[in-house]
Formats: C-alpha cells, sequence, structure tokens
C-alpha cells in the first residue's frame, strides 16, 4: 500500500525527467541557430522538445488526479508537485526567450518570449514563494487558490503553443482548425492573457497573504 500511495510521486519525478529532455532539445534549437541549421533540423528539435513538454503537461493533471481520487496526497508531493511544475514552465519560458526564434510562418514578427516577460514570472514565483513561508511560518494556511492555477494554466497553454507552432505541429497534424496558432493576434492574445494572470494573481496572493499576517500579528 504504502507503494502504491508513492504512484503520484513517481508521476511527478518523471514529469522532472520529461522536462529535462525538453530543455535539452531546446538547447538543441539553441545550438543548430547558432550553427545555421536548415529549418527542418530546428524544427525537428523543437519537435521532439514540444512532445516532451506536451507528456509532462498531461502528468500535471493525472498526479493530482490520483492523489486526490485515492488520497494518495503525501508530505512530499505537496512540496514536489509545484517545484516541478514551475521548473517545467519557467524553464521552458527562459529556453524560448533564448532562442529568439521568429514564429514560423506567422508574419514579420520575432520575439516569442520576451527577457521581461521572463524575469516578470520568475519574481512572481518568487515573491508568492517567500510570502507562503512567512505565512506558514506564523501558523497560518497559504495554499494555491484557482487564481494562481488559472495562471499556471495560461503558462502552459502559451508556452505549448509557442513550441508547437516553431515545431510545425499544426502542418503536422493537417489539422485546419490548428491554422489559427499560425495567427499572430490569436498568438500575443494568449501570451497577453498569460501576462496580466501573472500579475493579477500576484497581486492577489499579496493581499491574501498581507491580511494572513496582519491577523497573525493582531492575534
Amino acid at each position: 500500500m504504502m507503494i502504491v500511495k508513492q504512484v503520484p510521486n513517481m508521476i511527478t519525478l518523471a514529469r522532472l525527467a520529461l522536462a529535462v529532455m525538453a530543455f535539452w532539445f531546446m538547447s538543441e534549437v539553441i545550438k543548430l541557430d547558432e550553427d545555421g541549421a536548415s529549418e527542418g533540423l530546428l524544427k525537428a528539435a523543437a519537435f521532439a522538445a514540444f512532445w516532451y513538454f506536451f507528456v509532462a503537461a498531461i502528468t500535471d493533471w493525472l498526479d493530482g488526479f490520483l492523489a486526490r481520487r485515492y488520497g494518495w496526497v503525501t508530505a512530499v508531493g505537496r512540496v514536489a508537485d509545484p517545484v516541478v511544475d514551475k521548473v517545467l514552465i519557467l524553464g521552458i519560458m527562459a529556453y524560448l526567450s533564448a532562442s529568439n526564434k521568429i514564429y514560423g510562418n506567422a508574419g514579420d514578427w520575432h520575439v516569442v518570449m520576451p527577457v521581461w516577460a521572463v524575469v516578470l514570472s520568475l519574481g512572481r514565483e518568487f515573491l508568492v514563494t517567500a510570502l507562503r513561508g512567512m505565512v506558514e511560518s506564523a501558523g497560518k494556511q497559504f495554499p494555491a487558490d484557482v487564481f494562481g492555477k488559472i495562471k499556471m494554466l495560461t503558462q502552459a497553454i502559451y508556452v505549448g503553443t509557442a513550441l508547437g507552432a516553431y515545431a510545425g505541429i499544426p502542418g503536422f497534424l493537417n489539422i485546419p482548425a490548428l491554422g489559427l496558432l499560425r495567427s499572430p493576434d490569436f498568438f500575443f492574445s494568449i501570451f497577453w492573457l498569460m501576462i496580466a494572470m501573472t500579475v493579477f494573481s500576484g497581486i492577489h496572493y499579496c493581499i491574501n497573504g498581507v491580511r494572513l499576517l496582519s491577523g497573525s500579528i493582531n492575534d
């Protein structure tokens, strides 16, 4: 029974391994681009990175579902799951920023992940983590809320869209509806939604954290 209870944690560990593979292929994208490799090779490396990222993102839902459905929640899982999520998302964001790639054939625009967006996301995570530590050290609970989950979802959708478009996924799957992913307007709409949720959820956490800390001081 104890081994079965560790299944969600094993899935989380597998997600970390998948993230490492996605990072490796993204580093190959950057290296190939610097070496002047053909577009086919660049797309092949990005294609592999996309699918590693996609499977890793699916496992994020799976381990949480199993833990809640069967009561396999552990102290390790509560810490490891959100940490691995952040490693996966922020890592791919950093590689997208470093690659500074043109978005396929979508149009005459270039950077899919500005450096400032990565810094904003990273700063938000550091701030919320520090605030959570202060609140919990005061004996209060500071769990993730719905806005934090929406923020993570928008990040995953945007990162997946950027990787998929760069890797030529719409053309590979030959699904006409996916042609929307080649629209700069659609792409930037997702980007700004991600940024908005990053800022809003961060402010929301700060307000709740300050309120909890103020209550702790008054008590």
